[in-house]
Protein backbone atom coordinates (compact mmCIF):
# COMPACT_ATOMS: atom_id res chain seq x y z
CA UNK A 1 0.00 0.00 0.00
CA UNK A 2 1.44 2.97 -1.17
CA UNK A 3 2.51 5.52 2.10
CA UNK A 4 0.58 8.93 2.49
CA UNK A 5 2.17 12.06 1.14
CA UNK A 6 4.09 13.83 4.56
CA UNK A 7 2.15 17.14 5.44
CA UNK A 8 4.03 20.82 4.26
CA UNK A 9 5.12 23.43 7.40
CA UNK A 10 1.87 25.07 6.21
CA UNK A 11 -0.63 22.30 6.13
CA UNK A 12 0.77 21.44 9.51
CA UNK A 13 0.06 25.08 10.89
CA UNK A 14 -3.34 24.87 9.52
CA UNK A 15 -4.34 21.27 11.05
CA UNK A 16 -3.20 22.75 14.29
CA UNK A 17 -5.18 25.82 13.84
CA UNK A 18 -8.32 23.73 13.48
CA UNK A 19 -7.69 21.38 15.96
CA UNK A 20 -6.92 18.18 13.72
CA UNK A 21 -3.25 17.74 14.43
CA UNK A 22 -3.60 15.39 16.81
CA UNK A 23 -5.26 12.87 14.15
CA UNK A 24 -2.36 13.51 11.91
CA UNK A 25 0.28 13.08 14.62
CA UNK A 26 -1.46 9.14 14.89
CA UNK A 27 -0.29 8.91 11.50
CA UNK A 28 3.36 9.71 12.30
CA UNK A 29 5.23 9.30 9.03
CA UNK A 30 8.22 7.80 10.11
CA UNK A 31 9.15 6.15 6.22
CA UNK A 32 9.28 9.66 4.42
CA UNK A 33 12.10 10.83 3.44
CA UNK A 34 12.35 14.28 5.37
CA UNK A 35 10.87 12.97 8.64
CA UNK A 36 7.88 14.68 9.86
CA UNK A 37 8.70 14.28 13.46
CA UNK A 38 11.53 17.30 12.70
CA UNK A 39 9.34 19.42 11.06
CA UNK A 40 6.97 19.35 13.77
CA UNK A 41 9.72 19.97 16.26
CA UNK A 42 10.74 22.75 14.09
CA UNK A 43 7.47 24.30 14.15
CA UNK A 44 7.08 23.72 17.61
CA UNK A 45 10.60 25.38 18.48
CA UNK A 46 9.78 28.36 16.22
CA UNK A 47 6.40 29.20 18.17
CA UNK A 48 4.35 28.90 15.34
CA UNK A 49 2.65 25.52 16.89
CA UNK A 50 2.85 24.19 20.56
CA UNK A 51 2.66 20.23 20.73
CA UNK A 52 2.97 20.21 23.97
CA UNK A 53 -0.61 21.37 24.72
CA UNK A 54 -1.80 18.77 21.88
CA UNK A 55 -2.01 15.18 24.67
CA UNK A 56 -4.02 17.55 27.16
CA UNK A 57 -7.10 18.57 24.47
CA UNK A 58 -10.24 16.56 24.28
CA UNK A 59 -9.45 15.85 20.09
CA UNK A 60 -6.17 13.83 21.55
CA UNK A 61 -8.11 11.87 24.09
CA UNK A 62 -10.40 10.16 21.43
CA UNK A 63 -7.28 8.89 20.16
CA UNK A 64 -7.45 5.25 20.80
CA UNK A 65 -5.79 1.85 20.17
CA UNK A 66 -2.68 1.59 17.57
CA UNK A 67 -2.97 4.77 16.87
CA UNK A 68 -2.84 6.36 20.04
CA UNK A 69 0.63 4.38 20.64
CA UNK A 70 1.53 5.56 17.06
CA UNK A 71 1.25 9.37 18.15
CA UNK A 72 2.68 8.34 22.03
CA UNK A 73 5.63 7.40 19.80
CA UNK A 74 5.83 10.05 18.05
CA UNK A 75 6.20 12.85 21.45
CA UNK A 76 8.88 10.04 22.64
CA UNK A 77 10.82 11.10 19.52
CA UNK A 78 10.22 14.75 19.88
CA UNK A 79 10.14 15.61 23.75
CA UNK A 80 13.95 15.47 23.80
CA UNK A 81 14.52 18.35 21.34
CA UNK A 82 11.61 20.49 22.20
CA UNK A 83 11.80 24.15 23.46
CA UNK A 84 8.81 23.75 26.32
CA UNK A 85 8.30 24.96 30.00
CA UNK A 86 8.95 22.36 32.18
CA UNK A 87 5.59 22.41 34.02
CA UNK A 88 3.99 21.98 30.74
CA UNK A 89 6.20 19.38 29.90
CA UNK A 90 5.05 17.76 32.44
CA UNK A 91 1.25 18.02 32.08
CA UNK A 92 2.09 16.67 28.43
CA UNK A 93 4.09 13.70 29.54
CA UNK A 94 1.49 12.57 32.47
CA UNK A 95 -1.33 12.72 30.26
CA UNK A 96 0.48 10.72 27.64
CA UNK A 97 1.35 7.80 30.20
CA UNK A 98 -2.45 8.20 32.32
CA UNK A 99 -4.19 7.52 28.40
CA UNK A 100 -1.72 4.62 27.97
CA UNK A 101 -3.34 2.74 30.94
CA UNK A 102 -1.71 -0.45 32.34
CA UNK A 103 0.07 -1.24 28.77
CA UNK A 104 3.85 -2.01 28.88
CA UNK A 105 4.60 0.55 26.83
CA UNK A 106 3.01 3.21 29.17
CA UNK A 107 5.98 4.58 30.82
CA UNK A 108 7.85 5.62 27.64
CA UNK A 109 7.14 9.39 27.78
CA UNK A 110 9.16 9.28 31.02
CA UNK A 111 12.08 8.08 29.46
CA UNK A 112 11.65 10.66 26.79
CA UNK A 113 10.93 13.31 29.69
CA UNK A 114 14.98 11.97 31.36
CA UNK A 115 16.43 12.80 27.85
CA UNK A 116 15.15 16.62 27.76
CA UNK A 117 16.29 17.31 31.51
CA UNK A 118 19.81 15.77 30.22
CA UNK A 119 19.68 18.48 27.19
CA UNK A 120 17.97 21.03 29.65
CA UNK A 121 20.24 21.31 32.36
CA UNK A 122 18.30 23.89 33.73
CA UNK A 123 15.05 22.62 33.43
CA UNK A 124 15.92 19.35 35.39
CA UNK A 125 16.67 21.89 38.50
CA UNK A 126 13.72 23.22 38.34
CA UNK A 127 11.91 19.89 38.60
CA UNK A 128 13.97 19.25 41.47
CA UNK A 129 13.33 22.85 43.27
CA UNK A 130 10.15 21.99 42.73
CA UNK A 131 9.93 19.01 44.11
CA UNK A 132 11.67 19.88 47.40
CA UNK A 133 8.73 22.52 47.80
CA UNK A 134 6.19 20.02 47.36
CA UNK A 135 5.08 20.38 44.10
CA UNK A 136 2.58 17.36 43.49
CA UNK A 137 3.34 17.44 39.56
CA UNK A 138 6.84 18.16 40.18
CA UNK A 139 7.21 15.01 42.65
CA UNK A 140 5.83 12.71 40.64
CA UNK A 141 8.60 13.56 37.47
CA UNK A 142 11.35 13.67 40.23
CA UNK A 143 12.83 10.80 39.72
CA UNK A 144 13.73 11.35 36.11
CA UNK A 145 14.93 14.96 36.83
CA UNK A 146 17.63 13.20 39.42
CA UNK A 147 18.53 10.56 36.72
CA UNK A 148 19.36 12.72 34.18
CA UNK A 149 21.44 14.92 36.89
CA UNK A 150 24.12 12.38 38.07
CA UNK A 151 23.94 13.74 41.25
CA UNK A 152 24.40 11.15 43.68
CA UNK A 153 24.38 13.40 46.42
CA UNK A 154 21.17 14.99 45.43
CA UNK A 155 19.62 12.17 45.16
CA UNK A 156 20.73 10.60 48.54
CA UNK A 157 19.79 13.83 50.01
CA UNK A 158 16.05 12.83 48.91
CA UNK A 159 16.57 9.28 50.18
CA UNK A 160 17.37 11.11 53.44
CA UNK A 161 16.08 13.82 54.12
CA UNK A 162 12.46 13.38 53.48
CA UNK A 163 9.82 10.53 54.41
CA UNK A 164 6.90 10.89 52.25
CA UNK A 165 6.90 9.83 48.26
CA UNK A 166 10.06 11.58 47.46
CA UNK A 167 12.44 9.52 49.41
CA UNK A 168 11.06 6.49 47.48
CA UNK A 169 11.89 8.91 44.29
CA UNK A 170 15.05 9.37 45.47
CA UNK A 171 15.88 5.65 45.59
CA UNK A 172 14.60 5.58 42.15
CA UNK A 173 16.60 7.71 40.73
CA UNK A 174 19.93 6.27 42.66
CA UNK A 175 19.28 2.77 41.33
CA UNK A 176 19.15 4.00 38.08
CA UNK A 177 22.28 6.20 37.87
CA UNK A 178 25.45 5.51 36.18
CA UNK A 179 28.14 4.81 38.70
CA UNK A 180 31.23 6.12 37.90
CA UNK A 181 33.44 3.59 40.02
CA UNK A 182 33.05 0.89 42.71
CA UNK A 183 33.30 3.31 45.40
CA UNK A 184 30.33 5.40 43.99
CA UNK A 185 28.20 2.23 43.82
CA UNK A 186 29.36 1.11 47.27
CA UNK A 187 27.94 4.52 48.82
CA UNK A 188 25.39 4.20 47.25
CA UNK A 189 24.50 1.25 48.40
CA UNK A 190 25.23 2.73 52.30
CA UNK A 191 22.52 5.05 51.97
CA UNK A 192 20.01 2.31 50.60
CA UNK A 193 20.91 0.07 53.13
CA UNK A 194 19.60 0.92 56.62
CA UNK A 195 16.50 1.53 54.93
CA UNK A 196 16.08 -2.37 54.54
CA UNK A 197 15.31 -3.38 57.93
CA UNK A 198 12.43 -4.77 58.90
CA UNK A 199 11.28 -2.22 61.58
CA UNK A 200 10.95 0.13 57.89
CA UNK A 201 7.80 0.54 56.20
CA UNK A 202 6.93 -2.38 53.53
CA UNK A 203 7.19 0.15 50.29
CA UNK A 204 10.29 1.65 51.53
CA UNK A 205 12.11 -1.69 52.27
CA UNK A 206 11.33 -3.07 48.30
CA UNK A 207 12.11 0.14 46.85
CA UNK A 208 15.59 0.66 48.84
CA UNK A 209 15.80 -3.45 47.72
CA UNK A 210 14.99 -2.92 44.13
CA UNK A 211 17.32 0.31 43.69
CA UNK A 212 20.13 -1.99 45.87
CA UNK A 213 20.61 -4.74 43.15
CA UNK A 214 20.27 -2.02 40.28
CA UNK A 215 23.49 -0.87 41.87
CA UNK A 216 25.06 -3.66 42.99
CA UNK A 217 24.80 -5.13 39.08
CA UNK A 218 26.84 -2.65 38.30
CA UNK A 219 29.65 -4.15 40.19
CA UNK A 220 28.87 -8.06 40.50
CA UNK A 221 29.11 -8.04 45.09
CA UNK A 222 27.71 -11.04 45.36
CA UNK A 223 28.74 -10.96 49.80
CA UNK A 224 26.71 -7.61 49.83
CA UNK A 225 24.15 -9.00 47.92
CA UNK A 226 23.86 -11.96 50.35
CA UNK A 227 23.73 -9.14 53.15
CA UNK A 228 20.87 -7.37 51.36
CA UNK A 229 18.67 -10.73 51.05
CA UNK A 230 19.61 -11.27 54.78
CA UNK A 231 18.13 -8.21 55.99
CA UNK A 232 14.94 -7.93 53.09
CA UNK A 233 14.26 -11.83 54.63
CA UNK A 234 13.34 -11.14 58.31
CA UNK A 235 9.64 -10.58 58.27
CA UNK A 236 8.79 -9.08 54.70
CA UNK A 237 5.56 -7.74 53.85
CA UNK A 238 3.97 -8.09 50.73
CA UNK A 239 6.12 -5.33 48.76
CA UNK A 240 8.73 -6.13 50.24
CA UNK A 241 8.13 -10.18 48.49
CA UNK A 242 7.25 -8.82 45.28
CA UNK A 243 11.11 -7.02 45.44
CA UNK A 244 12.11 -10.13 46.14
CA UNK A 245 10.49 -12.05 43.22
CA UNK A 246 11.37 -9.53 40.77
CA UNK A 247 15.25 -9.69 42.41
CA UNK A 248 15.27 -13.60 42.06
CA UNK A 249 14.09 -13.29 38.15
CA UNK A 250 16.52 -10.06 36.92
CA UNK A 251 19.24 -10.18 39.36
CA UNK A 252 19.87 -14.35 40.03
CA UNK A 253 23.14 -14.31 38.66
CA UNK A 254 23.89 -11.71 41.71
CA UNK A 255 22.95 -14.46 43.98
CA UNK A 256 24.72 -17.58 45.57
CA UNK A 257 22.86 -21.07 45.91
CA UNK A 258 22.44 -19.91 49.88
CA UNK A 259 21.10 -17.00 48.99
CA UNK A 260 18.65 -18.19 46.49
CA UNK A 261 17.48 -20.65 49.21
CA UNK A 262 17.08 -17.77 51.76
CA UNK A 263 15.24 -15.75 49.49
CA UNK A 264 12.82 -18.69 48.22
CA UNK A 265 12.36 -19.55 52.17
CA UNK A 266 11.23 -16.12 53.13
CA UNK A 267 8.80 -16.53 49.72
CA UNK A 268 6.89 -19.07 51.14
CA UNK A 269 5.03 -16.33 52.41
CA UNK A 270 3.02 -15.05 48.92
CA UNK A 271 -0.89 -15.00 49.07
CA UNK A 272 -2.50 -16.51 46.25
CA UNK A 273 -4.01 -13.29 45.79
CA UNK A 274 -0.52 -11.45 44.93
CA UNK A 275 -0.31 -12.11 41.23
CA UNK A 276 1.67 -9.83 39.88
CA UNK A 277 4.66 -11.03 42.88
CA UNK A 278 3.44 -15.08 41.66
CA UNK A 279 3.94 -13.65 37.62
CA UNK A 280 7.53 -12.58 38.40
CA UNK A 281 8.59 -15.53 40.35
CA UNK A 282 7.61 -17.89 37.92
CA UNK A 283 9.82 -16.14 35.69
CA UNK A 284 12.46 -16.22 38.18
CA UNK A 285 11.68 -20.36 39.05
CA UNK A 286 12.12 -20.78 35.09
CA UNK A 287 16.04 -19.61 34.65
CA UNK A 288 16.99 -20.85 37.70
CA UNK A 289 16.02 -24.14 36.64
CA UNK A 290 18.42 -24.23 34.20
CA UNK A 291 21.32 -24.25 36.84
CA UNK A 292 23.09 -25.70 40.10
CA UNK A 293 19.46 -24.23 41.95
CA UNK A 294 16.59 -26.98 40.59
CA UNK A 295 16.59 -28.86 44.04
CA UNK A 296 15.50 -25.48 45.74
CA UNK A 297 12.86 -24.78 43.42
CA UNK A 298 11.62 -27.97 43.37
CA UNK A 299 11.50 -27.85 47.29
CA UNK A 300 9.94 -24.29 47.10
CA UNK A 301 7.25 -25.96 45.21
CA UNK A 302 7.15 -28.73 47.02
CA UNK A 303 6.26 -26.74 50.19
CA UNK A 304 3.84 -24.07 48.65
CA UNK A 305 1.45 -25.99 46.15
CA UNK A 306 0.17 -27.52 49.59
CA UNK A 307 -1.58 -24.56 50.12
CA UNK A 308 -4.63 -25.79 47.92
CA UNK A 309 -5.25 -21.88 47.16
CA UNK A 310 -2.32 -21.80 44.74
CA UNK A 311 -1.46 -24.33 41.74
CA UNK A 312 1.29 -25.46 39.24
CA UNK A 313 -1.26 -23.02 37.25
CA UNK A 314 -0.01 -20.14 39.27
CA UNK A 315 3.82 -20.94 37.38
CA UNK A 316 3.12 -21.66 33.65
CA UNK A 317 6.44 -20.74 32.45
CA UNK A 318 7.86 -23.09 35.61
CA UNK A 319 5.78 -25.69 34.82
CA UNK A 320 6.00 -25.53 30.89
CA UNK A 321 10.12 -26.22 31.39
CA UNK A 322 9.55 -28.87 33.84
CA UNK A 323 7.03 -30.68 31.10
CA UNK A 324 9.30 -30.05 28.05
CA UNK A 325 12.93 -30.83 30.44
CA UNK A 326 14.72 -34.18 31.80
CA UNK A 327 12.13 -36.99 31.81
CA UNK A 328 13.76 -39.08 34.53
CA UNK A 329 13.58 -35.37 36.79
CA UNK A 330 9.74 -35.30 36.32
CA UNK A 331 9.44 -38.67 37.44
CA UNK A 332 11.27 -38.19 40.20
CA UNK A 333 8.75 -34.74 40.88
CA UNK A 334 5.50 -36.67 40.07
CA UNK A 335 6.98 -39.81 42.44
CA UNK A 336 7.53 -37.16 45.44
CA UNK A 337 4.55 -35.90 44.91
CA UNK A 338 2.38 -38.51 44.75
CA UNK A 339 3.49 -40.40 47.80
CA UNK A 340 3.54 -36.86 49.94
CA UNK A 341 0.21 -37.83 51.37
CA UNK A 342 -0.97 -34.27 50.16
CA UNK A 343 -4.47 -34.47 48.03
CA UNK A 344 -3.51 -30.71 46.44
CA UNK A 345 0.22 -32.31 45.61
CA UNK A 346 -1.31 -34.85 43.89
CA UNK A 347 -3.40 -33.21 42.00
CA UNK A 348 -0.80 -30.80 40.87
CA UNK A 349 0.42 -34.02 39.07
CA UNK A 350 -2.05 -33.60 36.45
CA UNK A 351 -0.55 -30.12 35.56
CA UNK A 352 2.84 -31.62 35.06
CA UNK A 353 1.27 -34.36 32.36
CA UNK A 354 -0.59 -32.41 29.53
CA UNK A 355 -3.78 -34.64 28.78
CA UNK A 356 -2.49 -35.00 25.61
CA UNK A 357 1.03 -36.49 26.63
CA UNK A 358 1.50 -40.11 24.90
CA UNK A 359 5.12 -39.91 25.81
CA UNK A 360 6.30 -43.02 28.42
CA UNK A 361 8.74 -42.42 30.92
CA UNK A 362 11.58 -44.31 29.24
CA UNK A 363 13.14 -48.28 29.83
CA UNK A 364 16.04 -46.38 31.70
CA UNK A 365 13.67 -45.26 34.41
CA UNK A 366 12.74 -47.29 37.34
CA UNK A 367 10.76 -46.91 40.93
CA UNK A 368 13.18 -45.74 43.71
CA UNK A 369 14.89 -48.70 45.43
CA UNK A 370 14.09 -47.14 49.07
CA UNK A 371 10.82 -47.82 48.51
CA UNK A 372 9.02 -50.49 50.59
CA UNK A 373 5.99 -52.77 48.64
CA UNK A 374 3.24 -50.75 49.97
CA UNK A 375 4.70 -47.38 49.30
CA UNK A 376 5.25 -48.95 45.33
CA UNK A 377 1.63 -50.17 45.19
CA UNK A 378 0.61 -46.85 46.98
CA UNK A 379 2.60 -45.18 44.35
CA UNK A 380 0.66 -46.75 41.36
CA UNK A 381 -3.13 -46.41 42.56
CA UNK A 382 -2.20 -42.76 42.79
CA UNK A 383 -1.16 -42.73 39.36
CA UNK A 384 -3.96 -44.03 38.23
CA UNK A 385 -6.72 -41.89 40.37
CA UNK A 386 -4.56 -38.59 38.92
CA UNK A 387 -3.06 -39.27 35.66
CA UNK A 388 -5.81 -42.27 34.62
CA UNK A 389 -6.81 -39.62 31.52
CA UNK A 390 -3.14 -39.91 30.32
CA UNK A 391 -3.08 -43.69 29.82
CA UNK A 392 0.30 -43.93 28.75
CA UNK A 393 2.23 -41.89 30.91
CA UNK A 394 0.32 -43.46 33.85
CA UNK A 395 0.67 -47.43 32.16
CA UNK A 396 4.78 -46.04 32.29
CA UNK A 397 4.94 -45.60 35.77
CA UNK A 398 3.62 -48.64 36.51
CA UNK A 399 6.10 -50.77 34.46
CA UNK A 400 8.72 -48.63 36.39
CA UNK A 401 7.43 -50.40 39.41
CA UNK A 402 7.34 -53.82 38.17
CA UNK A 403 10.79 -52.93 36.35
CA UNK A 404 12.25 -52.44 39.98
CA UNK A 405 11.54 -56.51 40.56
CA UNK A 406 9.87 -56.29 43.46
CA UNK A 407 7.93 -60.04 44.21
CA UNK A 408 5.47 -58.45 46.39
CA UNK A 409 4.29 -56.01 44.21
CA UNK A 410 4.63 -57.95 40.59
CA UNK A 411 1.01 -59.84 40.96
CA UNK A 412 -1.17 -56.45 42.55
CA UNK A 413 0.58 -54.10 39.95
CA UNK A 414 -0.36 -56.61 37.44
CA UNK A 415 -3.86 -56.74 38.34
CA UNK A 416 -4.29 -52.68 38.20
CA UNK A 417 -2.34 -52.59 34.60
CA UNK A 418 -4.92 -54.63 33.28
CA UNK A 419 -7.93 -53.67 35.33
CA UNK A 420 -8.34 -50.54 35.30
CA UNK A 421 -6.00 -49.90 32.44
CA UNK A 422 -6.25 -52.07 30.08
CA UNK A 423 -10.13 -52.74 30.28
CA UNK A 424 -10.48 -49.53 29.80
CA UNK A 425 -7.72 -48.55 26.71
CA UNK A 426 -6.80 -50.48 23.83
CA UNK A 427 -5.18 -47.92 21.85
CA UNK A 428 -1.58 -46.16 22.45
CA UNK A 429 -1.24 -47.56 26.21
CA UNK A 430 -1.74 -50.97 25.12
CA UNK A 431 0.80 -50.26 21.78
CA UNK A 432 3.52 -49.10 24.49
CA UNK A 433 2.91 -52.30 26.53
CA UNK A 434 3.80 -54.36 23.80
CA UNK A 435 6.80 -52.11 22.76
CA UNK A 436 8.37 -53.63 26.10
CA UNK A 437 11.76 -55.15 25.30
CA UNK A 438 12.71 -58.92 25.83
CA UNK A 439 15.75 -57.55 28.34
CA UNK A 440 13.77 -55.01 30.03
CA UNK A 441 12.99 -56.35 33.81
CA UNK A 442 9.22 -55.57 33.36
CA UNK A 443 8.67 -57.69 30.26
CA UNK A 444 7.27 -60.91 31.72
CA UNK A 445 5.23 -58.86 33.79
CA UNK A 446 4.03 -56.92 31.42
CA UNK A 447 3.23 -59.76 29.18
CA UNK A 448 1.15 -61.68 31.95
CA UNK A 449 -1.44 -57.80 32.03
CA UNK A 450 -1.46 -58.48 28.23
CA UNK A 451 -2.59 -62.17 28.31
CA UNK A 452 -5.44 -61.42 30.42
CA UNK A 453 -5.78 -58.40 27.77
CA UNK A 454 -6.11 -60.81 25.32
CA UNK A 455 -8.23 -63.00 27.09
CA UNK A 456 -11.20 -61.07 28.24
CA UNK A 457 -11.48 -59.35 24.86
CA UNK A 458 -11.77 -62.92 23.39
CA UNK A 459 -14.40 -63.40 25.99
CA UNK A 460 -16.44 -60.06 24.83
CA UNK A 461 -16.33 -61.25 21.70
CA UNK A 462 -17.53 -64.65 21.69
CA UNK A 463 -21.57 -64.20 22.29
CA UNK A 464 -21.92 -62.12 19.74
CA UNK A 465 -23.80 -59.18 19.11
CA UNK A 466 -26.40 -59.00 20.99
CA UNK A 467 -29.14 -56.65 19.58
CA UNK A 468 -31.15 -55.55 22.33
CA UNK A 469 -28.49 -53.93 24.11
CA UNK A 470 -27.91 -51.98 20.55
CA UNK A 471 -29.14 -48.29 21.15
CA UNK A 472 -32.21 -47.19 18.96
CA UNK A 473 -31.84 -44.93 16.06
CA UNK A 474 -33.65 -41.96 18.28
CA UNK A 475 -31.00 -42.47 21.35
CA UNK A 476 -27.88 -42.41 18.55
CA UNK A 477 -29.51 -39.12 17.29
CA UNK A 478 -29.96 -37.66 20.51
CA UNK A 479 -26.25 -38.62 21.43
CA UNK A 480 -25.50 -36.55 18.09
CA UNK A 481 -27.36 -33.74 18.37
CA UNK A 482 -25.67 -33.60 22.16
CA UNK A 483 -22.47 -34.08 20.35
CA UNK A 484 -23.03 -31.06 17.97
CA UNK A 485 -23.94 -28.98 20.76
CA UNK A 486 -21.16 -29.43 23.25
CA UNK A 487 -18.76 -28.63 20.36
CA UNK A 488 -20.83 -25.79 19.16
CA UNK A 489 -19.88 -24.10 22.55
CA UNK A 490 -16.58 -25.17 22.77
CA UNK A 491 -15.94 -23.17 19.26
CA UNK A 492 -17.74 -20.54 20.56
CA UNK A 493 -15.71 -20.23 23.89
CA UNK A 494 -12.57 -20.86 22.03
CA UNK A 495 -13.49 -17.94 19.62
CA UNK A 496 -14.09 -15.63 22.64
CA UNK A 497 -10.77 -16.09 24.34
CA UNK A 498 -8.64 -16.11 20.56
CA UNK A 499 -5.97 -12.97 20.44
CA UNK A 500 -6.26 -13.41 16.98
CA UNK A 501 -10.13 -12.79 15.86
CA UNK A 502 -10.60 -9.67 17.26
CA UNK A 503 -7.69 -8.60 14.60
CA UNK A 504 -8.39 -10.51 11.47
CA UNK A 505 -11.49 -10.32 8.80
CA UNK A 506 -13.58 -13.62 9.12
CA UNK A 507 -15.06 -15.53 6.21
CA UNK A 508 -17.32 -18.77 6.78
CA UNK A 509 -16.81 -21.55 3.68
CA UNK A 510 -19.21 -23.90 3.50
CA UNK A 511 -17.98 -25.96 0.83
CA UNK A 512 -14.35 -25.88 -1.42
CA UNK A 513 -11.47 -26.96 -1.70
CA UNK A 514 -9.39 -23.79 -1.62
CA UNK A 515 -9.80 -20.25 -0.39
CA UNK A 516 -8.40 -17.05 -2.72
CA UNK A 517 -7.96 -13.70 -1.47
CA UNK A 518 -6.53 -10.53 -2.50
CA UNK A 519 -3.86 -8.88 -0.52
CA UNK A 520 -2.26 -5.30 -1.13
CA UNK A 521 1.19 -4.51 -2.33
CA UNK A 522 3.29 -2.09 -0.92
CA UNK A 523 2.76 -0.14 -4.77
CA UNK A 524 -1.19 -0.42 -3.84
CA UNK A 525 -1.38 -3.04 -6.45
CA UNK A 526 -3.36 -6.13 -5.26
CA UNK A 527 -2.95 -9.78 -5.97
CA UNK A 528 -4.52 -13.18 -5.10
CA UNK A 529 -3.39 -15.66 -2.48
CA UNK A 530 -5.07 -18.78 -2.43
CA UNK A 531 -4.85 -22.06 0.39
CA UNK A 532 -5.91 -25.18 0.09
CA UNK A 533 -8.16 -26.42 2.58
CA UNK A 534 -7.42 -29.55 4.70
CA UNK A 535 -9.65 -31.49 7.40
CA UNK A 536 -8.43 -30.24 11.19
CA UNK A 537 -9.50 -32.76 13.61
CA UNK A 538 -8.26 -34.10 17.29
CA UNK A 539 -9.11 -37.33 18.61
CA UNK A 540 -8.25 -38.93 22.27
CA UNK A 541 -9.58 -42.34 23.81
CA UNK A 542 -12.62 -42.14 26.23
CA UNK A 543 -12.05 -45.12 28.68
CA UNK A 544 -14.63 -47.65 28.27
CA UNK A 545 -15.93 -47.89 31.86
CA UNK A 546 -16.92 -44.23 31.41
CA UNK A 547 -20.10 -45.85 29.30
CA UNK A 548 -20.76 -49.23 30.87
CA UNK A 549 -19.75 -48.01 34.45
CA UNK A 550 -19.19 -44.12 35.05
CA UNK A 551 -20.31 -44.62 38.66
CA UNK A 552 -18.11 -47.27 39.48
CA UNK A 553 -15.14 -45.92 37.76
CA UNK A 554 -15.72 -42.53 39.02
CA UNK A 555 -16.10 -43.90 43.02
CA UNK A 556 -12.64 -46.44 42.39
CA UNK A 557 -10.61 -43.41 41.37
CA UNK A 558 -11.71 -41.14 43.59
CA UNK A 559 -10.56 -43.36 46.36
CA UNK A 560 -7.36 -43.75 44.69
CA UNK A 561 -7.51 -39.97 44.57
CA UNK A 562 -7.82 -39.37 48.18
CA UNK A 563 -6.26 -42.48 49.91
CA UNK A 564 -3.35 -41.58 52.08
CA UNK A 565 -0.65 -43.77 54.00
CA UNK A 566 -0.96 -45.36 57.16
Amino acid sequence: MAHATVPSAEQIIDLYGTGELAAELARYHEDSEEPFVQRCIELHNEKKINLVEIPTQPGFKEITGHDFFTAQHFYCEAIPKLDADVAALMECCQALVEQAGMDGAAGQPNEAFRLWCQNNPAGGARVISKAREGDSLAKRFVTFALQASESMETAADFVQSYDDERRLFGMAALGRMPMADESKARQATQVLEPFLAAGDDDNVRANALSAAFDVLKKYNDVDEASDFIGAATDKPGPATLHALAQIIWLHYNLMSSQTIEKALVALQAIQSDHKGTLRSLDFGLHQLLAGDNRGAIIDFLTTKLRDDKITLEDFPTTAGELKRGNRRHLYEIIVRWLLSGSQTLSDNVGNLIAFEDKNPFDASIVVPSDLTAVHRVFLCRKAIGILFTRPVTCCSILVSVLRGGDKEVIEEVVDLLFEPMLVNYSGKALDYLRTIAVEDPAHASVQMALERHQAYFAGLEKPGPIKELHPSDYQRDVVRQRTYDEMRAAQKSAEQQSVLFSVVHRSTLLYGKRSLTYVFDDDGGRRPVSLDLHSVGVSFEMPRQDVLDPVGLDFMLRVFRVEKMQ
